[in-house]
């Protein structure tokens, strides 16, 4: 009887709960990626293993919550005020040197909170 209970609880615990939209998936280097008002990007290095891109903000420029088809380190150039939204977790500031690590499909989205100019670099691993 408890293990009916238990199991009725678990199949309708998420019943009430509305889907989530599934994040769009997004290319790291700028080519067949739409642009963002306020970030620009550099491509570094674009090869069979890796791209490595320059991306700068503007203060208040944000992305949208998407994803990746590979995983993707984050390094900040500078230090900085920021919103990095990485699944379930919320960073508020990063410095210089920093590593964030993206999982491949993990929906994140970054936006700088700053009143200067701000960069970080993603490298996709492929």
């Amino acid at each position: 009887m408890r293990t009916t209970a238990l199991i009725v609880c678990l199949l309708t615990a998420g019943a009430a709960s509305p889907p989530r939209a599934q994040a769009p998936t997004l290319p790291l280097a700028s080519a067949g990626r739409p642009s963002t008002p306020g970030i620009a990007r550099t491509t570094l290095r674009d090869d069979a293993k890796v791209t490595v891109t320059r991306v700068e903000f503007e203060p208040g420029a944000g992305e949208p919550p998407h994803t990746h088809a590979t995983d993707v380190i984050l390094v900040p150039v500078a230090d900085g005020p920021v919103e990095v939204r990485i699944g379930d977790a919320t960073l508020t500031r990063l410095a210089a040197g920093d590593v964030q690590f993206v999982g491949r499909g993990v929906t994140h989205s970054v936006k700088y909170t700053g009143t200067d100019r701000f960069a970080l670099v993603a490298v996709a691993v492929k």
